[in-house]
């Protein structure tokens, strides 16, 4: 492959993943992928004109006018890719995940796929104790406006985990069914 292919994704775990996904599809080494985050995306795409097909993974800054450009070719789950000669896009948006039997089949499909390429690390009970310790301790002190703001963060970073299990699962059918054929375009 001549140029590497270029993966933008919001943060530098995201990326990981989604780079070891691509690698292990087999459709792409490791040697031919470059690793962005978005204010590097930010950066480079302001300073010129960018020569390799680039992948975003996620909502970032400034793709939503790539929308009219892009060929969709799967939607599924509140994912949604699609590729044209120069950019692949894949996104994920959780409200089609938010009733319990919707988000459960999903589960299930991401943990088929995915499970055999991410073992689950074992969570640590005493963590979660101590956070729910101090939840309801800080709650008692301040009269229950604390345990009203930690459910908020909790909320939003239960909906940031579901959104990048989504760009993940998504990365996955990607990488199976349309990066040999975007990457030789």
């Amino acid at each position: 492959m001549g140029n590497k292919l270029i993966v933008v994704c919001k943060d530098k775990k995201t990326i990981d993943d989604v780079c070891r996904i691509l690698v292990i599809s087999g459709n792409i080494s490791y040697e031919d992928i470059e690793c962005w985050e978005e204010k590097t995306w930010d950066v480079k795409r302001k300073s010129g004109p960018v020569a390799s097909k680039v992948l975003f993974v996620g909502d970032i800054k400034d793709t939503e006018s790539l929308s009219c450009f892009i060929d969709i070719a799967y939607e599924r789950w509140g994912i949604c890719y699609g590729t044209n000669p120069r950019y692949a896009v894949i996104k994920a948006d959780t409200v089609y995940i938010k009733d319990a039997d919707r988000y459960k089949a999903f589960m299930s499909s991401y943990n088929d796929a995915l499970d055999p390429i991410f073992t689950p690390v074992a969570e640590d009970k005493s963590a979660k104790v101590a956070k729910a310790v101090g939840t309801v301790g800080l709650a008692v002190a301040t009269g229950g406006a604390s345990l009203a703001a930690q459910k908020i963060i909790d909320d939003n970073k239960t909906l940031a985990e579901k959104n990048t299990k989504l760009c993940l699962y998504g990365t996955w059918h990607f990488a199976n069914n349309c990066l040999e054929e975007f990457l030789g375009e």
